[in-house]
């Protein structure tokens, strides 16, 4: 565990989580996403980002959240050289941890099925789960993913 981390902050319906600043590639507006037919059941579609084209990942879908509402943001994440785009309900701020601000999930909540989230931390008075990006995916979604974005970005 780092001794100090600075998070990307945002909000998936009423809940808080951060992603790692340094795998952030962009936070932008909701850009007009194309849908994709036949694809993994979290993967919304695919965005136009200044010519390389990203899978958009739904993170309500990911988590399970029933009745969600329109994400208005997206993440631009690095997940194992492929950038994916995070649907996020809004980007909240970008917080200052300290060692001693973060702790490892509790084992009693964790499972195979969100190994992702990997730590909770405080900040401020909120708690904020800290995703590992490199396990949004299990390593046939991912490389899916990286097929499907090579031919896609094919000239």
């Amino acid at each position: 565990m780092a001794d100090y981390v600075k998070p990307v902050v945002f909000k998936v319906s009423d809940f808080y989580y951060g992603v790692d600043i340094n795998l952030v590639q962009a936070i932008e507006e909701k850009a007009s996403v194309v849908p994709v037919p036949n694809s993994v059941e979290f993967i919304t579609g695919i965005i136009n980002l200044r010519g390389e084209i990203i899978p958009v990942l739904s993170l309500n879908k990911k988590f399970g959240v029933e009745n969600p509402k329109p994400a208005s943001n997206m993440i631009i994440v690095n997940v194992k050289d492929t950038n994916v785009a995070l649907e996020v309900d809004s980007v909240v701020e970008i917080g200052d941890l300290t060692a001693t601000d973060i702790v490892k999930m509790p084992i009693l909540v964790t499972n195979k099925d969100n190994s992702f989230m990997d730590r909770v931390a405080r900040i401020k008075d909120q708690l904020v789960v800290l995703l590992d990006t490199y396990k949004l995916f299990s390593e046939d979604e991912l490389s899916g993913l990286k097929k499907m974005k090579e031919d896609l970005n094919k000239d």
